[in-house]
C-alpha cells in the first residue's frame, strides 16, 4: 500500500489531483450502481439496500440487516435477470447479498 505524505502533496500536485479524480470516479461508480439497484428492487427492500459495487463480473449488495438481506437472496435471481439487461451490467455473472456487518453470507448465481 502506498502512503501519501504531506510533501508529496506539495511537491507535486497533479499527482494528488490523478489520486483524487481516481477516487471521485469510482465513488461515482459505486453511487451509480446503488441507484440501479434500487430502482430494480422493490420499494420495501431498497430502502433497507446500503451498498452496491461491481467486482469483476460480482455485484456484492449490502443490506442493514440479515433478515432484509435473506429476502433479496430470495429475489436475487430475477435482479440478476435484469441487471443483464442493462448495458453496463451485461457482464455481471452473479450476485452476491451480505450485511454490513460481515463478508458475504452467501451467493446467488444465475441457473
Amino acid at each position: 500500500m502506498d502512503y501519501y505524505r504531506l510533501k508529496d502533496s506539495l511537491s507535486a500536485p497533479e499527482k494528488r489531483f490523478s489520486k483524487l479524480a481516481r477516487i471521485i470516479k469510482e465513488l461515482d461508480a459505486h453511487q451509480a450502481t446503488i441507484r440501479v439497484v434500487r430502482f430494480l428492487l422493490p420499494e420495501e427492500e431498497a430502502s433497507h439496500c446500503t451498498g452496491a459495487r461491481v467486482q469483476g463480473d460480482t455485484v456484492f449488495v449490502s443490506f442493514d440487516s440479515n433478515a432484509w438481506a435473506t429476502r433479496a437472496r430470495f429475489r436475487s435471481p430475477m435482479l440478476l435477470e435484469q441487471m443483464q439487461e442493462l448495458a453496463q451490467f451485461s457482464h455481471i455473472e452473479k450476485i452476491v447479498v451480505n450485511t454490513n456487518r460481515g463478508t458475504p453470507s452467501s451467493e446467488s448465481s444465475k441457473s
